[in-house]
C-alpha cells in the first residue's frame, strides 16, 4: 500500500478524537500521535480497594500543512542573526538516546527519522523526514531512506548508518529506547557476541544485529514476531529523542565525548556547551532541506540556549529584550504577556503539561510501600480543583487519568474508577492503615512523609498546597527541594539500575493525545525508566498486549483495564494540568507549533 492510501485507511474517526482540545486538567513527557487502527486482513502500512471509585486512536496522518491558528509572519524573509533562548533545565549529556533532561539544542543538532506535523484542521500526523518512506508490515517493516543527507563530519546517512542507529537503541543495555522494542524478532541474534558488546556499552556500544537489515544503500528492515502497533510515534518520540547520530563520530570519541561534543544531520551544527549556562549552536550550510526559493535552510546564523531555572527571570529577560524565545509562562503572567505589544504569545489545543505524584515501588521503608491504603489515602486528601485554579490561574483543570482527553483510549464517559477529593474518606483511610499497622505512625499518631520536589517555582508552590492538605487528613510532610538534573539522578531507574530510593516526588510530564502506548509503557513497564521503579508484571502483560495488535477496539480495552489497575494499585497520582504555550519577540518569524518541548527554529527568522 503506498503512503496516500495508508492515510485514507487509518480512520478519520480516531484523527477527529486526536484533535479534540483539552478540555481537562492541564499538564514532563508529550509524545506525538501514532496510527493503530484495525488493518485488512494482512495489515500493511506505508506513508512518508481504597478511595471509592468516582464515576463520571491514535490520531490520523495526514498531509502536511500550516497549524491551524498559526501567527502569520511579517515582512520579507531575513537571513543570518543570533536567536536567544532561554530554557528552564539543566544538561546531562547531549546523547539523544541517554538525555533524561534538557532536550533543547539537542533537537536542532539531530535529524528526525519521522516528523509530526499539524495540518490546518488540527490533526497531528506522521510525514517523511530522515525516512522517505515506510511500510509497515506484522512480521517486518521496511523503511526506505532519505537521499542526499550527511551529517556534520561528513559521514552519509545510508542503510549502514540507520541500521547501526537501531541496533544502538534497541540492543545498548542503557538505551532509554529499549522497552520499546520488545516484539523485536531477537531469535536469531549471536547471543554471545551481544553480551560481549552490552560488556563493553560503557566506552562505546557497536553491535551488529541480525534483526535489524541494510538492504543496498538506502533501505533497512527491521523483524518482529508480533505487529508494533507505536513504531512510528516511538521513532519522533518527544519523550525519548532518538535521533540519529553520526555513528563515525560516536565511534571515534566513544559514549562520553560524543556525549559533550555531538555530531547530527540537524540544521545546527554544535559549538560550545558551558555545563550549567548555556549551549551555542551554529547554522549547518550543508543542511539538505531547501527554502520555498531553492536556498539551503536553515534562515538564523546561531541560536544560544541560555539555562535559567527561576520563571520569573526567564520572563524578565524576555520582556528586558536579551532574549527572543521561551516556553511554559506561568499562569499569573499569561494576562499580561498577552498584552505586551512586542510579544507573541501562542498556546496550544493538543499539548499539555500534566503534573503528577510519584510513588516508589521500591522502597522498602517507603509508608507508601507498606500501605496501599496509605496511598489511596494521599490521592484522596488532594483538591485538584482547588490546585489547577490557584496554581494555574485561570489556565489549569483538575486531571482524572493518565491519557489527556483526545485518545483514542480516554473514557469519554469518565465511567472508569478514578481518585477525587473526598476529606473523610481521607482520614478514614490513614487511621484504617495506622490500625492495621502501628509501626506507621509517629510518637505525635501521625505518619511522616519525606517529599522531593524540583526546583521550579510552580512545584514548590504546588507541594506546599499538597503538604497543607496531607497534613489536615493524618500525615506530616517534610519537603526536599532539588535542582532538576539532581532530582533525576536521584529518583530515575535507568536501565540495569535499581535507582535512588525516595518516598514520594512530583513531576511535570507532556502530554498530548498520543498513541497511549507511548506513556503507559514509559511511566508502567518494567523495562522503563521512569521513577516508580514498577516490576509488575501485571502491567506488563497489559501494555505488551495493547502494543502488539493493529485492532484499535481491542486496544482500547486493554488500556481500559490498565487504567482499572492503576486504580486498584495506585503508583502515580494525576492532579491537574496547564496547555502548552510558548512566548516570544515579534522579530521571530514563522515559529510554528511544536509538539510541546520540540521547539524547530529551522524555518524562522528575525526580522528588524
Amino acid at each position: 500500500m503506498n503512503r496516500r492510501g495508508f492515510i485514507s485507511k487509518l480512520g478519520a474517526a480516531a484523527g477527529a478524537m486526536a484533535i479534540m482540545p483539552l478540555l481537562e486538567a492541564c499538564g514532563q513527557n508529550a509524545q506525538p500521535p501514532a496510527a493503530a487502527t484495525k488493518p485488512a486482513a494482512q495489515p500493511t502500512a506505508a506513508t512518508s480497594g481504597g478511595a471509592a471509585p468516582q464515576t463520571g486512536g491514535a490520531p490520523q496522518p495526514t498531509a502536511a500543512s500550516q497549524p491551524a491558528q498559526q501567527p502569520a509572519a511579517s515582512g520579507p524573509v531575513k537571513r543570518g542573526g543570533q536567536l536567544n533562548v532561554v530554557v528552564q533545565n539543566d544538561w546531562v549529556t547531549l546523547d539523544p538516546l541517554f538525555n533524561s533532561a534538557e532536550p533543547n539544542g539537542t533537537n536542532m543538532i539531530y535529524g528526525e527519522w519521522v516528523r509530526w506535523d499539524k495540518d490546518d484542521k488540527g490533526q497531528w500526523g506522521p510525514q517523511p523526514e530522515m525516512l522517505a518512506e515506510w511500510d509497515l508490515k506484522p512480521d517486518v517493516v521496511t523503511f526506505k531512506l532519505q537521499k542526499g543527507i550527511t551529517f556534520h563530519d561528513g559521514t552519509p546517512w545510508d542503510a549502514k548508518a540507520a541500521k547501526w542507529n537501531l541496533d544502538r537503541m534497541i540492543f545498548e543495555p542503557t538505551s532509554r529506547m529499549k522497552a520499546y522494542w520488545g516484539g523485536v524478532d531477537v531469535s536469531k541474534e549471536d547471543q554471545a557476541a551481544l553480551k560481549e558488546a552490552q560488556g563493553k556499552a560503557a566506552a562505546g556500544f557497536d553491535y551488529t544485529s541480525k534483526v535489524v537489515e541494510a538492504v543496498g544503500d538506502d533501505t533497512v528492515r527491521i523483524h518482529f514476531t508480533a505487529p508494533m502497533a507505536p513504531l512510528l510515534p516511538v521513532l519522533s518520540n518527544a519523550i525519548m529523542y532518538p535521533n540519529p547520530i553520526s555513528p563515525d563520530s560516536f565511534k571515534k570519541q566513544g559514549r562520553d565525548g560524543f556525549g559533550r561534543n555531538p555530531v547530527g544531520a540537524g540544521p545546527y551544527r554544535f559549538v560550545e556547551w558551558k555545563s550549567g549556562q548555556s549551549v551555542l549552536l551554529e547554522r549547518n550550510p550543508n543542511y539538505w532541506k531547501k527554502a520555498p526559493d531553492g536556498q539551503a535552510l536553515p534562515y538564523i546564523d546561531k541560536i544560544l540556549y541560555r539555562l535559567i531555572i527561576d520563571d520569573s527571570a526567564r520572563l524578565l529577560e524576555l520582556r528586558s529584550g536579551s532574549v527572543h524565545f521561551m516556553e511554559l509562562v506561568q499562569g499569573k503572567d499569561i494576562g499580561g504577556i498577552k498584552n505586551e505589544p512586542n510579544l507573541t504569545y501562542q498556546e496550544s489545543t493538543t499539548s499539555a503539561n500534566q503534573y503528577r505524584l510519584v510513588f516508589d515501588s521500591a522502597n522498602a521503608n517507603s509508608p507508601f510501600k507498606k500501605s496501599l491504603k496509605l496511598r489511596q489515602a494521599f490521592l484522596t486528601a488532594l483538591d485538584r480543583e482547588a490546585m489547577a485554579k490557584t496554581l494555574g490561574f485561570g489556565y489549569g483543570f483538575g486531571r482524572k487519568y493518565l491519557l489527556p482527553k483526545g485518545s483514542f483510549a480516554y473514557d469519554d464517559s469518565e465511567q472508569l474508577p478514578f481518585y477525587w477529593y473526598d476529606k473523610a474518606k481521607a482520614e478514614a483511610l490513614v487511621k484504617e492503615a495506622i490500625a492495621e499497622d502501628k509501626s506507621l505512625a509517629g510518637p505525635d499518631g501521625k505518619v511522616a512523609i519525606d517529599f522531593l520536589v524540583v526546583d521550579r517555582a510552580v512545584d514548590k508552590a504546588q507541594s506546599e498546597m499538597i503538604k497543607q492538605m496531607a497534613e489536615q487528613v493524618g500525615f506530616t510532610v517534610s519537603i526536599e527541594v532539588l535542582e532538576r538534573a539532581t532530582l533525576n539522578n536521584r529518583v530515575l531507574k535507568q536501565p540495569g539500575q535499581q535507582g535512588g530510593d525516595f518516598m514520594v516526588t512530583s513531576v511535570r510530564n507532556p502530554v498530548t493525545p498520543d498513541d497511549p502506548d507511548l506513556q503507559w509503557r514509559n511511566f508502567f513497564h518494567t523495562k522503563s525508566y521512569y521513577t516508580a521503579h514498577l516490576a509488575d508484571e501485571r502491567f506488563d502483560k497489559l501494555i505488551d498486549a495493547g502494543a502488539t495488535t493493529y485492532d484499535q477496539e481491542q486496544r482500547k480495552k486493554i488500556y481500559f483495564d490498565l487504567t482499572k489497575l492503576a486504580y486498584d494499585d495506585p503508583w502515580y497520582g494525576y492532579l491537574w494540568q496547564q496547555n502548552w504555550n510558548w512566548t516570544y519577540s515579534k522579530k521571530l518569524q514563522n515559529f510554528k507549533e511544536p509538539l510541546t518541548n520540540r521547539w524547530m527554529f529551522t524555518e524562522c527568522w528575525l526580522s528588524s
